[in-house]
């Protein structure tokens, strides 16, 4: 069929221990039986699913459903709301992605299901799932995101893909005033929410959510899916026909993932991810969680000197540049990739062995995100937490959010400091560089930028979030608006100041 369309202190003296009498305090949650993945029982044919899907998932080497699979399938395709919860690399996007298939061969026709995801990086890999699972009926799939030409992504709409994947905040601005392109989403069968957390509810993207939620009509199917349960859905739930369904009821932490951390002052913390990315990591993949944008181009560039093979992932690169540090990291070209939390949602990069926050999350459903980029189905992982004395009581936090303690990643001190004058060295160089290049001004630009938008928007007429998005949303944001850097004053740079 086709269709025609991631505790000692350096002086050696011990952590004062009412420093971590609270986390002690924190039970470990009692190990649960090792379960599969996979339901070995169960098989796609079962779920209900069209025997061509049955077909392109075996030789897609899909042999059972995953948990969460197996769990959303059935009530999908009977055509409930739900709400999946299930760890990360369990298999989630095909968990929507197959009934939606299977609906749309039947009734082809676009727009059938759009599907709403917080980060570019993640649209284009939703897209990419989409197109694999729907070659064979010739499934049009087409992504929504910033960073591309205006006029095409609205004749990209008006086309009527049959599955849009699309960032909230370039949406809204394409729908914005344009009674057309909104025409496209008037028998929209199907409204996905991937990595339904905070950030996609709540925050940043609030008023284009509204904004879109707007056009969609009532009858449509509504999905959400997420690695946490957040407060968000629990409410979404209440009084509402919305199936919650837990792949991951208890949140155990996976069996095959290691979680520490190192105890240091702030002011040497640099100095250590240097110690033990040489040490301790030196042949595997690592992601390093950066707190800032501006952290992360530094440790960037300051890597990259030392001689690691090192690329970068923030919001102020182009999406060709975004797009490019993902695929050397997925294809070990880099086995460093420093990140801002824009690499912590819901990206498949299944070969990550270590995650390193240098930068404590703000709150735990942010450090489940972060550390599951390792320990991909079934895969062994760490993830390793540099902190301070500063950092207890949000650690003590995470803790009793994961249900269990952080173990101490021994390390030796003696070691560490012989790396102290090369990670000086390369650190003033790589703010030197970054002076030279005028990156401090591009990120004062793009903050600038960011404060406009969001001016504008809250003067905007019919700005305010209405009807559905006041059932999703309760707090006003702005979409972040990246601001290309010139990578070849940078690259020249860091070429001319490498040790």
């Amino acid at each position: 069929m086709v269709l025609r369309k991631r505790r000692k202190d350096p002086s050696g003296t011990e952590t004062p221990k009412r420093k971590r009498q609270a986390t002690e305090a924190v039970k470990p949650a009692p190990a649960a039986p090792r379960q599969s993945l996979f339901q070995t029982d169960v098989s796609f044919a079962k779920l209900g699913l069209a025997r061509w899907i049955v077909d392109t998932c075996a030789k897609l080497g899909m042999a059972h459903p995953t948990d969460i699979q197996a769990m959303c399938i059935p009530p999908i395709l009977a055509g409930k709301n739900i709400a999946g919860n299930a760890r990360t690399g369990s298999g989630k996007t095909a968990a929507y992605s197959l009934p939606i298939l299977h609906h749309l061969s039947k009734d082809p026709y676009g727009v059938f299901a759009l599907v709403l995801v917080p980060v570019r990086e993640l649209a284009f890999q939703v897209t990419e799932n989409f197109r694999a699972m729907g070659q064979s009926i010739g499934v049009t799939v087409a992504e929504i995101v910033g960073g591309r030409d205006f006029s095409i992504q609205s004749q990209t709409i008006a086309d009527r893909s049959h599955i849009l994947v699309a960032t909230p905040g370039r949406l809204a601005d394409l729908l914005r005033g344009d009674f057309a392109l909104a025409k496209a989403f008037r028998k929209l069968h199907t409204l996905v929410l991937d990595e339904a957390d905070d950030q996609l509810l709540t925050q940043t993207f609030d008023d284009p959510l509204g904004q879109i939620l707007e056009v969609l009509p009532k009858s449509r199917q509504t999905l959400f899916f997420s690695a946490t349960v957040t407060q968000c859905i629990e409410k979404l739930k209440k009084g509402k026909e919305l199936t919650l369904i837990d792949a991951n009821p208890n949140e155990e932490s996976l069996e095959t993932l290691t979680q520490l951390y190192v105890f240091v002052p702030k002011s040497v913390q640099i100095n250590y991810l240097h110690y033990l990315l040489q040490k301790h990591f030196p042949e595997e993949s690592c992601i390093v969680f950066a707190a800032s944008l501006d952290e992360c181009q530094l440790l960037t560039t300051m890597l990259d000197i030392l001689g690691f093979e090192v690329t970068g992932l923030h919001s102020l690169q182009s999406q060709r540049q975004r797009l490019a540090s993902l695929g050397k990291f997925r294809a070990s070209r880099a086995k460093i990739l420093v990140a801002t939390d824009v690499a912590g949602r819901g990206l498949d990069i299944p070969s990550v062995a270590v995650v390193l926050n240098m930068g404590l999350p703000y709150d735990g459903d942010s450090y489940v995100h972060r550390a599951g980029r390792t320990a991909r189905a079934g895969r062994p992982g760490k993830v390793v937490t540099l902190m301070s004395e500063l950092d207890v009581s949000r650690v003590e936090a995470i803790e009793r959010r994961i249900g269990k303690q952080l173990e101490l990643l021994p390390t030796k001190e003696e070691e560490a400091i012989k790396l102290l004058s090369k990670t000086t060295k390369a650190l003033q160089r790589a703010e030197l560089l970054l002076s030279e290049v005028g990156f401090a001004d591009q990120i004062a630009e793009h903050r600038g930028a960011q404060k406009e938008q969001k001016k504008k928007k809250a003067q905007a007429p019919g700005s305010q979030a209405q009807a559905d998005s006041k059932e999703l949303t309760g707090s006003k944001g702005l979409k972040k608006k990246g601001l290309k850097k010139n990578p070849k004053a940078l690259g020249k740079a860091t070429a001319k100041h490498k040790a």
